[in-house]
């Protein structure tokens, strides 16, 4: 994969043209996507080198990428599922295959062979579900909506779908927040490809002083007022255009506005269907449609809140948890909101974009991921495309998953060694998972999973599948963040995948390392 990283590199360019293009990317949105697609060669490649010998590949892997980062995802993985052994069928998103025809004859060049990576550009149509259903598809990299992913189980029940959806990403700010530090990271979080990204922010959650101080307003409408619409080819352009006329939820939040709700800035139609001066609407109020809804365009809503107490729980209210961030001076303020807040990357004092492949690893809880997945850019990614070996020896087992834990458990881990900022991840249990098994689900299995529940202390319940799916089952799913289900005599119901909890689908693995990551959550 060295080879094919320098070729990425050669053709930097012409890789931001076709994004330009075909994504409506700027030069300054599109260059580092570039650099960002390297990493993940470079890192995939290596960290392949430390997977489990005994374990082997899924086999056909299908790679469904988004259009908003059309280089960068389907990069990563094409090339996490190459390196762990398996056969690829690359579906770009219809609206860049310019940018993935690119991107799969760099990967060719580079040797990759034909017949493991193929080229299979479709409409949405029935082509493509055929895709999704075949038998012979072994797993699914879904990057899109959570309804994509719900959709794509409806269709093939048994399929292995390790997928990061949707988002409803905000940023807190304190009483203790450097206003222009502020303003500057809200700006770039809910604006950059005019606010197409799964990460953006589309909320500002103030705490009361700061919303009332006029200072904070007066620079926010200007920063905002100042940002130039256009030609994302030009150097100058802060918000390029949007990838299709304005869809059904952005039309809602431009059109409509709900009780208390008033436009800062009222976002405004330009030249082209594709290009809106952006928006920003205040006073949204808890619980309302804009808050809990993803638009996915240029419009930041801000709340009011009396409190940092009252803004984490309104933050953590929404069904999903992709990123999150907080700006505060005040160390406890951080440091509570840290420990406190429902998201899978936190950022403090800074963007809640931008991600870097190793230093911040990307992916998030709640209806922000689907599947047995595990944070692309980290340690861990590449793992998730191999299976292991089931339990044998669960003595042997313990050793291992003890051992982890005692090195990884809820510690922070530092990632890279730039001076310029603080990275790190930690490993937190769930706390509660469903554990559906077999009706013979033996008694050593049981009491190991009973050991787990002591040593990481989770509410662990076991119950059987014909228990769970009878007709006098009345558990409540939701109280449950995951489900972990070994059953596989039945396929599992569409309806379970809509409880709101994690569903993994994964067998008890003898290999202890795999198995602790079933149990926990990455920070």
């Amino acid at each position: 994969m060295g080879k094919c990283a320098t070729i990425m590199e050669e053709n930097r360019p012409r890789l931001i043209a076709a994004m330009i293009r075909d994504g409506g990317k700027t030069i300054s949105e599109a260059d580092p996507e570039i650099s960002e697609a390297i990493d993940f060669v470079r890192f995939y490649s290596l960290a392949a080198e430390k997977l489990d010998k005994e374990s082997s590949p899924l086999g056909v892997v299908v790679v469904a990428p988004p259009w908003n980062f059309p280089y960068a995802i389907p990069m990563g993985g094409i090339v996490a599922a190459l390196v762990s052994g398996n056969t690829v069928i690359f579906k770009p998103a219809p609206e860049t295959v310019l940018v993935a025809w690119e991107l799969v004859n760099q990967l060719w060049e580079a040797g990759v062979p034909k017949s493991v990576l193929h080229f299979l550009p479709t409409d949405e149509n029935e082509i493509g579900k055929h895709l999704i259903t075949h038998n012979d598809v072994d797993s699914i990299v879904l990057t899109g909506s959570y309804e994509t992913a719900l959709l794509f189980k409806k269709w093939n029940p048994s399929l292995r779908l390790l997928a990061e959806t949707s988002g409803k990403n905000s940023i807190v700010v304190t009483a203790s927040a450097d206003i222009d530090a502020a303003v500057k990271d809200i700006i770039d979080s809910a604006f950059g490809h005019a606010g197409q990204k799964c990460s953006a922010s589309s909320l500002a959650i103030v705490e009361q002083s700061i919303y009332n101080n006029p200072t904070f307003f007066k620079q926010l409408k200007d920063a905002v007022t100042s940002l130039k619409v256009g030609d994302p080819a030009d150097f100058s352009t802060s918000v390029g255009p949007l990838i299709s006329p304005v869809n059904k939820n952005l039309s809602k939040v431009i059109e409509e506005l709900e009780d208390g709700e008033e436009w800062l800035v009222e976002p405004k139609q330009l030249e082209s269907v594709y290009l809106w001066s952006p928006g920003v609407k205040i006073n949204v109020q808890p619980g309302s449609w804009a808050h809990q809804n993803e638009w996915f365009g240029p419009v930041l809503g801000v709340m009011n809140a009396k409190d940092l107490e009252q803004a984490v729980d309104w933050q953590n209210s929404v069904p999903y948890g992709l990123t999150a961030g907080i700006q505060s001076l005040n160390e406890k303020e951080c440091e509570y909101w840290i420990d406190n807040v429902e998201a899978g990357n936190l950022y403090v004092n800074r963007t809640t974009t931008g991600a870097v492949v190793d230093r911040h690893p990307f992916g998030g809880w709640k209806k922000s991921s689907f599947g047995p997945t595990a944070k692309t850019g980290g340690s861990h990614y590449v793992s998730m495309f191999r299976e292991y070996q089931p339990v044998e020896n669960i003595e042997s087992l313990k050793y291992e998953f003890k051992l982890t834990w005692e090195e990884i458990g809820n510690k922070s881990i530092k990632l890279g060694d730039t001076e310029s900022e603080r990275n790190f991840k930690r490993y937190v249990p769930y706390k509660s998972i469903l554990l559906v098994t077999e009706e013979d689900f033996s008694k050593d299995l049981e009491s190991f999973i009973f050991w787990i529940s002591d040593l990481l202390n989770i509410n662990i319940k076991i119950i059987s599948q014909e228990t769970l799916l009878g007709p006098d089952s009345n558990l409540d799913l939701s109280l449950f963040q995951k489900i972990r289900w070994t059953a596989t005599s039945q396929e599992i119901p569409t309806q379970i995948f809509s409880s709101g909890a994690t569903v993994d689908e994964r067998g008890l693995s003898q290999n202890g390392k795999q198995e602790l990551l079933c149990w926990v959550k990455e920070l």
